[in-house]
This record gives structure tokens, C-alpha cells and sequence, in this order.
């Protein structure tokens, strides 16, 4: 069955607050092919969400619903007898949308909040497709919130996967814009890159990443240079899906700024940017690698996130070198046909590069924007 590699993002405005069609007409201007619909309560705005919905299917665009009622916060709430006729409910009026892609129970659960979890969202799975999103690998109290060690949540999460019967596994991390400690924060990222890609493998998922879009705390606004990396280098260690965050500012809070829509609802250079890189990334990329399946990854000069090193022979056939002493990435890929491809990426978020050599007894050259990725065939 064919997949389609989908670009999304994630979306906290309350139901109502921006106009339904209008807004699908944005999502499609940023070359998003999902997005998380605003927050609705329950039936109170279904006629919104109908709306939106409709807008969205017909720009071929799918929604992760997020409906109150299928939260694993209403299962605590009103227990498991009660929450399945309101998940039943939920079901019945949108999981038969065309533009229906999940329903969202629930961000980054905790070691309290990982029973309640699973329970909801297999209720979900009985109806619907769930959509959950967990936390990131990190150091800092990392156990007393998770509740287990970084090899124990690689473990509960892929069980977590079989258990649910996920068709994705998702996170979130923001530390490859790091403000300062950018080689840290470079090297957390791949890690959880690493780690993720190989819970879902295990799961039989396909791993998702969330992606940077707003700055605020420690993390910078990202560049257009950022955008295009933080994209080529998710696809580059196996990602089928990504999402943004996040698009809408809404508030004033703390040191939010420059998301693609400001506090006022008006697009910001981040739009422009980010739609580009989107689209270049669809149009160009997306349907080759939404079906290949990842067999390695190397990193090339530096190594990040415990990656192996390329050295030369990792690849038969293959010899290249860099104008530029600079990082770059490269992975294979096999297509459903039986076929290899590779690809490869600049790594820097800041250096061009170039590269030339032979694959398969065939030349190829090519300059490199930060970021940027080139498919290279026999």
C-alpha cells in the first residue's frame, strides 16, 4: 500500500477563533498535507470542525482531530465506560471525513500518566486512528518524569506501539536550535533521531519527529537554513512524517516569537520560508523516499547522536570527497522496486559544501546549500 510522507504541524487556536475555510486555504499556502485541527469541545463545535474539515479535503489535505473527548485527560475524568460512548460519539461524527486522518489523545506522557495512555488511546484504536506524541530522550530529571532509564522508554516505547497498534511513533525536540550549546543540542537531536527510528522499527511504526518553527526559551527562531536542514536530516534517519511547531502565535508568552502567524493572525517571514521549504521538499523529495526503507545512515566528518562514521568502502561503489571540511550525512535507501538510492545532506546549518564522485562507475557533483539534500542513483 502506498504511503504518502506527511508534513504537518501543530495547532492550540480554540475552535472558532480563525475562519475554517480560510485557514485550510493557509495550511495549503504553507504546503502542509496534515494539520491538527483547532481545539474543540466535543459537540459544542462540531459544526466548526465539519466546516474545516470540508475545507480541507478539498485541498487533498488531512486532519489530526483534536476533540476533548478522546483525550486520555477525559478518560481519567469520567472512566473508561463513559469515555468509549463519547470516543463512539467523536467517531461518529468525523472519523468517516475524507479529510480525517487521527484522533489526538494526548502530548508527552509521563511515568503517572502512561496507563491512562494506553488505555485511552487503544479505546481510540477501536474507532479511530489515535495520534499520541511523547517525549523526547534528554538528561535532566529524565527518570523521575519518564520513569525509566533511555534504554527502558526505547523499550516501552515500541511496546507501546504493538500494544496501541500505532501507525506512527512521534516526539518532539527542539534542541538542534539551540541558542548556545549548539554542537549539544546538534548532538541530542540525532540521538533521539537514532533512538526513535529504532522504537519504531521494533514497533512496526513509522517514526514521525515534530520540528522547529517558533522560537522562544532557549531555542532561536529558526532560519530559512534551519528549516531546510531540521527537514533533510529527519528524512535523512527515516522519518515519514513531520510536524511544525507551531504556526499560530495566539498569545503573548514568554519569549514566543516570529511562529508563522504572529499573536494577529499575520503571516511572518517564518510563513514564507517555511511554505517554501515544504513545498520544495514535496515536489521534489517526498514521493521517492515515502516508500523506501532506510537500510543505514552515515555521518560523514563528524559524528552526532551515536551514528556511525562513513569511511570509505561503507558503500560499494562509491567514492567521493568534500571541497569543504564541513559535516554532511549520507544514507541508503531501498525502494519497493528492489532498488537503491542514496542521499545525501550538508549537515552544516550554516556552510555550503560540494561534493564530488562516483557511484556505480557514474560521476555526479553537486553544490550544497546548509541543509540542502541530492538524491544520487546508479
Amino acid at each position: 500500500m502506498k504511503k504518502n510522507f506527511l508534513v504537518g504541524f501543530w495547532n492550540y487556536v480554540p475552535a472558532g477563533k480563525i475562519d475554517a475555510e480560510e485557514s485550510a486555504s493557509d495550511w495549503a499556502d504553507l504546503g502542509m498535507g496534515l494539520a491538527m485541527s483547532c481545539e474543540c469541545d466535543g459537540e459544542k463545535d462540531r459544526a466548526y470542525i465539519l466546516q474545516n474539515l470540508d475545507a480541507a479535503a478539498k485541498r487533498g489535505i488531512k486532519v489530526i482531530v483534536c476533540d476533548s473527548r478522546t483525550r486520555w485527560k477525559n478518560y481519567v475524568a469520567k472512566g473508561a465506560e463513559t469515555f468509549e460512548k463519547e470516543v463512539k460519539t467523536a467517531a461518529a461524527d468525523y472519523a468517516a471525513h475524507p479529510a480525517f486522518y487521527a484522533f489526538h489523545v494526548g502530548d508527552e506522557p509521563g511515568k503517572e500518566d502512561w496507563a491512562h495512555m494506553l488505555a485511552a488511546a487503544k479505546i481510540v484504536r477501536r474507532h479511530a486512528r489515535p495520534f499520541v506524541n511523547f517525549f523526547p530522550f534528554f538528561e535532566e530529571d529524565f527518570i523521575e518524569r519518564v520513569g525509566v532509564t533511555h534504554g527502558g522508554y526505547e523499550e516501552k516505547l515500541s511496546k507501546a506501539v504493538q500494544e496501541i497498534g500505532l501507525d506512527m511513533l512521534c516526539y518532539d525536540c527542539y534542541t538542534q536550535c539551540y541558542e548556545h550549546s549548539r554542537e549539544e543540542g546538534i548532538d541530542s537531536y540525532f540521538y533521539n533521531l537514532n533512538r526513535f527510528y529504532s522504537a519504531a522499527k521494533r514497533g512496526g511504526a513509522d517514526m514521525w519527529t515534530t520540528l522547529l518553527s517558533v522560537g522562544h526559551w532557549s531555542f532561536r527562531v529558526p532560519s530559512e537554513d534551519d528549516l531546510r536542514w531540521q527537514i533533510s536530516t529527519a528524512a535523512a534517519h527515516g522519518a515519514k512524517g513531520l510536524l511544525w511547531f507551531y504556526v499560530y502565535g495566539r498569545l503573548l508568552e514568554s519569549s514566543y516569537r516570529q511562529s508563522p502567524f504572529d499573536q494577529y493572525y499575520q503571516k511572518t517571514a517564518t510563513f514564507g520560508a517555511l511554505a517554501r521549504q515544504n513545498k520544495l521538499f514535496r515536489d521534489h523529495f517526498a514521493e521517492k523516499l515515502s516508500n523506501a526503507e532506510l537500510l543505514d545512515v552515515w555521518h560523514v566528518g563528524k559524528s552526532y547522536g551515536g551514528t556511525p562514521l562513513y569511511t570509505p568502502g561503507c558503500i560499494e561503489g562509491l567514492s567521493f570527497t568534500r571541497k569543504y571540511e564541513g559535516p554532511m550525512i549520507v544514507s541508503r535507501f531501498q525502494e519497493e522496486g528492489g532498488g537503491t538510492f542514496l542521499l545525501f545532506v550538508n549537515n552544516s546549518q550554516n556552510d555550503i559544501q560540494r561534493i564530488e564522485g562516483y557511484y556505480g562507475g557514474q560521476a555526479f557533483g553537486n553544490w550544497f546549500a546548509p541543509g540542502q539534500m541530492v538524491i544520487v542513483q546508479k
